[in-house]
């Protein structure tokens, strides 16, 4: 049986645009260490109430605790807090910014642990006061008492000293080393170091200077001494090192004796962007291309589309496959090394010259067909098609294999969908009837159509049997299903029902349909008789009819029924008339029959109707 609350949600929604979510795309790994001593954050079922005094108030604050004397003293009373109840003397705590909250009345105070006058990158707290100065929330990563006490320490000198020069030019060649940006010995000696100040009371800066533009874009970084908490609780003399680059700004912390970087972070949050037909663009002909940004729903792909700086993601692999074949893993696609698919596209020239813009719109409209159909119920435990389950319910590694500029056929498309687990593929064509020929990749309504054979193949009968769309009536109810969602990705707010729809316009011309979709039974006259006559035995054909409308091998009937009560059940109701009138306005009334060889139409609708 088709799960109609699901179909229904497809095909009666206008389907609105995903919200969207970011997602750094970048061939480095950015990381820093799991700290087995990461204190968990703590709401207090009550206020706690702590007394700040002379030994634990700070001397250096920073921000506006300088001059409101009231955020100041919310400070001390939370230096106070951590000092009492993690065993950390007051002057090893440095509060970093603290602000009150207008609304609420709660500081918000957030502090970095230090030793000998260096910060410990990683050891952080941030505690609540609320406006009666007690603690009411906090969370901290402090280094341990333990490992404090083994911290080999350095001669104080905040001068730039021959070591410092040496050590600091070591771990900036380590960090562009990772980055993949190399640079050379000699580019390496050519490399200034000096300090910026000597910083009493703070902590000595460094200016890196004469860096190669290709590692720095304004030819300088800058750098400082700190301690990092390693996975095992030590601590580490570090360089932390600021660097910005081209598309990157890097904020590292490379190990001052060994040059390895022990924690990397890129400021720059690298967002999906594409430059294709975005949703509401059917195809050329209706509008032009613009850049998309973070698309992905962060419900339906919660790891954004891409993963990793090609078309590939978990729910759609989209490549090139010029000889028609049936392998993919190895096939050419469109490369980005910082999420950005933004190719050239001149439709007056032949297919092949845009291939890279052909494969990022249907990696875009796939996808987003993904999204829009988890939304309405086609998750991964209706069987959807993703490599990885998020929720672990249903058979993952069976993302879509999308194959644009298919050499196997022109003229057509295609979508095979074998049971949950095991990939859908996609082959789109190119179209001879234009000169230059066109892409059927640039028109959404087709992709649209093709991906809708994946879902009403899936939904009926179940994910693990695909087997219950196969001809006949059957067969057409797929085909309708696949024109109906088309024709719904394709509306507008200001359409009204007068606007007629032709399935495949941009690559055939005239459609690929009989008729326009219509609400007009002059424009389309289709009804449930025309199923008697012998050139609507094809499934595309009946499809016509049942897209006019909207068990396994069900019949229209069977279908007619369980959309009615699906909606029944989804809203008690309240589009029962307006569904019968559809029905009936098509021939599928309340009367409607049907045998192995003849189809009886009627008109009539319930009475109340």
């Amino acid at each position: 049986m088709v799960k109609l609350s699901s179909i229904v949600g497809l095909l009666a929604a206008t389907l609105a645009t995903a919200s969207a979510a970011q997602h750094s795309h970048q061939d480095v790994v950015t990381f820093s260490p799991v700290l087995k001593n990461r204190g968990q954050f703590k709401v207090y079922d009550k206020p706690v109430s702590v007394t700040a005094d002379s030994s634990t108030q700070t001397a250096s604050f920073v921000g506006n605790t300088k001059k409101d004397s009231a955020v100041k003293s919310k400070a001390d009373i939370a230096v106070a807090y951590l000092a009492k109840n993690h065993n950390i003397p007051a002057q090893n705590i440095k509060v970093t910014d603290a602000y009150t909250d207008a609304r609420s009345g709660i500081t918000h105070v957030y502090v970095r642990q230090t030793s000998g006058g260096v910060d410990v990158a990683n050891g952080l707290a941030n505690v609540n006061v609320d406006s009666k100065g007690r603690i009411i929330s906090s969370s901290q990563s402090f280094a341990s008492a333990d490992a404090l006490s083994k911290v080999k320490r350095s001669n104080g000198s905040l001068v730039a000293r021959a070591s410092d020069d040496a050590s600091l030019k070591n771990a900036f060649k380590s960090l562009n080393d990772y980055v993949k940006t190399a640079v050379s010995d000699s580019d390496l000696s050519k490399i200034t170091v000096a300090s910026t100040a000597s910083l009493v009371g703070g902590d000595p800066q460094f200016t890196i200077s004469n860096v190669p533009q290709k590692s720095a874009v304004d030819g300088s970084a800058t750098a400082k001494k700190a301690l990092i908490q390693k996975a095992d609780g030590s601590l580490a003399h570090v360089w932390e090192i600021t660097l910005q680059q081209a598309d990157h700004w890097w904020s590292a912390h490379v190990n001052q004796d060994t040059g390895s970087v022990e924690a990397i972070n890129d400021w720059v949050s690298h967002a999906e962007s594409y430059n294709v037909y975005p949703r509401n663009v059917n195809d050329p002909l209706e509008g032009s291309r613009s850049i998309v940004s973070s698309p992905a729903n962060t419900n339906a792909s919660p790891k954004g589309w891409v993963t990793g700086t090609t078309t590939t993601g978990n729910n759609v692999w989209a490549q090139n496959n010029p000889t028609g074949g049936s392998t993919w893993k190895n096939n050419y696609r469109p490369n980005s090394s910082n999420g950005a698919f933004n190719f050239p596209l001149d439709l007056t020239k032949a297919p092949s010259s845009y291939i890279d813009s052909a494969i990022t719109q249907l990696f875009y409209t796939v996808n987003t067909m993904h999204d829009l159909s988890f939304l309405y119920g086609f998750t991964e435990a209706a069987g959807n098609f993703q490599d990885v389950n998020y929720s672990g319910s249903g058979v993952g590694g069976d993302y879509v294999v999308a194959f644009a500029q298919d050499g196997s056929g022109t003229n057509n498309a295609n979508f095979a969908t074998p049971p949950d687990g095991q990939n859908g593929v996609m082959r789109m064509y190119t179209w001879t009837q234009t000169n230059p020929n066109r892409d059927g990749d640039f028109e959404q309504d087709i992709v649209a159509h093709e991906f809708t054979h994946g879902i009403s193949n899936r939904l009926t009968g179940g994910p693990s049997n695909t087997n219950c769309l196969n001809d006949g009536e059957a067969g057409g109810m797929g085909e309708g299903w696949s024109d109906t969602v088309a024709n719904l990705m394709r509306l507008k707010s200001g359409d009204t029902r007068s606007r007629d729809l032709l399935l495949g316009q941009y690559v055939y011309g005239q459609g690929i349909r009989n008729y326009p979709y219509s609400t007009s039974t002059s424009t389309n006259p289709s009804t449930y008789g025309y199923l008697d006559d012998p050139n609507y035995q094809e499934v595309h054909a009946i499809g016509e009819v049942w897209a006019g409308d909207p068990p396994c091998n069900p019949t229209f009937i069977d279908a007619r029924d369980a959309i009615i009560q699906a909606e029944q059940n989804l809203t008690g109701g309240k589009n029962n008339c307006a569904i019968w009138n559809g029905f009936a306005k098509r021939g599928l009334g309340v009367n409607a029959s049907s045998d192995s060889s003849s189809h009886t139409e009627d008109y009539t609708v319930p009475s109340g109707c």
